[in-house]
């Protein structure tokens, strides 16, 4: 979660930017939704952030920021404990990044 939220402040503008996160329960899962007022990411660069060393540029300063590897990260770290991790956003209108993980049971109860 930590990198999804430095991702989320990296593309907000300086004294304008708002970061939310948003904890949850879907049946058998735990969700949390970061959530940014950024500049988006279009449709087609959606599956491109979860690449190794793919970034998609920032609208702000023509380039993007850091090594395009936190994310794809992210991602296989969540999917080896059995949870997903997926974009939803439009440009010009921020993104959310959500990730689930499976509840565990706990095992001294039965």
């Amino acid at each position: 979660m930590c990198q999804e939220l430095q991702d989320a402040v990296n593309v907000c503008r300086p004294g304008e930017g708002r970061v939310e996160v948003r904890l949850g329960a879907e049946p058998g899962f735990l969700r949390v939704d970061v959530q940014d007022n950024g500049p988006g990411i279009g449709a087609a660069d959606q599956l491109v952030v979860f690449e190794k060393f793919r970034q998609v540029g920032d609208t702000l300063t023509g380039k993007p920021k850091g090594t395009g590897l936190g994310i794809p990260i992210s991602r296989r770290i969540i999917e080896h404990f059995g949870g997903r991790l997926w974009v939803e956003s439009e440009v010009g209108k921020g993104a959310t990044f959500s990730f689930t993980l499976p509840r565990r049971r706990n095992r001294m109860a039965a």
